[in-house]
C-alpha cells in the first residue's frame, strides 16, 4: 500500500508499506480521506520533534475492506462508511474507569504500519484498529462531511468543559478552523458569540457562519472590548484555540467572575503565563484546558453530522490527492485555508 510519510522537515515521501491485516477483533479501513491537522502540520514545519518517518492522520474517514475472525460480518458490513477515534484508552487505569478516557496514559499509543514507522496511520491506503474504535455513517454522506468528526468531538468535548449554557456569552480566541468549529458548536447552545481575530478575511468568515460580534485585536484591545460587551462582567465562558502564550493572559483577562476560561490549543512555545492567585481565589473562574474526545464525545459529533444538525463540511477547504501530499502540506499552514485534506 502507499503511505504518506514525513521524513524531515519539509520532507515529504511516498512510501511503500505491506498492507495491514487485521487480527482477530479488527477492522481493516480503506482509508479515503484524512485531514491534515495542526499536530501533522507542526512535525513538517520541524516545530515538534518525533521519530521519523511518521505516517500521521487522525482525522480518519474510509471504508471497512476486510474483517478479523471473530467480527461479526452482520454488523460491520463490507464498504460501510466509518470513522475513526485513534488515541488509545487502555479501559483498566484510574482516568477510563471515572470517565476520562481521553486522560488515559494509553492515549498516545499509535497502531503503527509497520515496524519501520511512527505515527497514527491514516495518511496510508490501509489502517487496522480495533472494532471498539470505529463509528458507522450511512452510504451517501461525503467524505467532506465525515472526515471533521474528530475536530467536531473535540470542540464539543471542549464546549462541554465550559459549562457553555444558552444565553451565555462566549469569547472565541483565534478565527481558524477549530475557533470556526468552535463558533459552529455554540451556536447550538444558544449563546452570544464573540470573535477575536486578526484577519478580515476570517472575521468575515465567522459572521457568515454565526459570530454576532468580531474584534481586530490588532485595532482595539480586545479585553476592554469583551468589557464593553458584557457590561464590564467579562464572558462567561472565553476559549483560547490559539498556541501564543501571550494570548492565554488575554483569554484569562477576558473571563468575567464565575467564568470558564479554556485553554484549547497546545502552546507553542510552552511558556508560562501570569496569573494572579489572589484575582483566581476572589473570582472563582475556573480556568482548564480541553485535550483529545472522550467517546462520549465522539459519539455526540457522530450524531450531529449524521442527523444534519451541524455541517462541517463548509471548513474543508480542499481535497488533494495524496499523490500530491507535499502541497497539502504547504496549504494547509496558509492563512486563507481552513482543513485541507489528503484522499487515497
Amino acid at each position: 500500500m502507499k503511505a504518506v510519510a514525513v521524513t524531515g522537515e519539509r520532507k515529504i515521501e511516498i512510501l511503500d508499506l505491506e498492507k495491514p491485516l487485521p487480527k482477530s477483533n479488527e477492522i481493516q479501513i480503506k482509508i479515503k480521506a484524512c485531514a491534515l491537522c495542526t499536530w501533522e502540520q507542526r512535525v513538517y514545519f520541524g516545530e515538534k520533534k518525533v521519530p521519523y518517518p511518521l505516517i500521521g492522520g487522525h482525522e480518519i474517514a474510509g471504508e471497512i475492506s476486510a474483517l478479523g475472525d471473530e467480527v461479526n460480518p452482520e454488523k460491520y458490513i463490507l464498504n460501510t462508511p466509518v470513522v475513526v477515534r485513534i488515541i488509545g484508552c487502555c479501559n483498566h487505569c484510574y482516568y477510563c474507569r471515572h470517565g476520562m478516557e481521553n486522560l488515559c496514559p494509553s492515549v498516545n499509543t499509535f497502531p503503527l504500519n509497520g515496524p519501520q514507522v511512527y505515527g497514527m496511520g491514516g495518511l496510508a491506503e490501509y489502517l487496522c484498529v480495533d472494532v471498539t474504535k470505529v463509528w458507522f455513517y450511512n452510504n451517501g454522506v461525503s467524505w467532506e462531511k465525515i472526515v471533521l468528526t474528530e475536530p467536531l468531538a473535540c470542540i464539543m468535548h471542549s464546549l462541554r468543559i465550559a459549562h457553555l449554557k444558552p444565553g451565555d456569552d462566549i469569547v472565541i480566541i483565534g478565527g481558524g478552523v477549530m475557533g470556526a468549529l468552535h463558533i459552529m458548536g455554540a451556536r447550538l447552545f444558544g449563546a452570544r458569540i464573540i470573535l477575536s481575530e486578526p484577519d478580515q478575511a476570517r472575521r468575515d468568515f465567522a459572521v457568515k457562519i454565526g459570530a454576532n460580534f468580531v474584534i481586530d485585536p490588532l485595532k482595539e484591545d480586545p479585553i476592554e472590548r469583551v468589557k464593553q460587551l458584557t457590561d464590564g462582567r467579562g464572558a462567561e465562558v472565553v476559549i483560547n484555540t490559539t498556541a501564543i502564550p501571550m494570548i492565554t493572559e488575554q483569554a484569562i483577562k477576558m473571563t468575567g467572575m464565575a467564568g470558564h476560561c479554556v485553554i484549547y490549543s497546545s502552546q507553542h512555545p510552552d511558556k508560562p503565563v501570569n496569573v494572579s492567585p489572589n484575582w483566581l481565589h476572589n473570582s472563582e473562574v475556573i480556568l482548564t484546558g480541553a485535550v483529545n474526545p472522550p467517546i462520549a464525545l465522539f459519539e455526540q459529533a457522530v450524531n450531529l453530522i449524521s442527523k444534519e444538525i451541524l455541517d462541517p463540511s463548509i471548513l474543508v477547504t480542499e481535497m488533494i490527492d495524496y499523490t500530491h501530499a507535499k502541497e497539502a502540506f504547504e496549504k494547509a499552514s496558509r492563512s486563507d485555508t481552513y482543513r485541507i485534506v489528503i484522499t487515497f
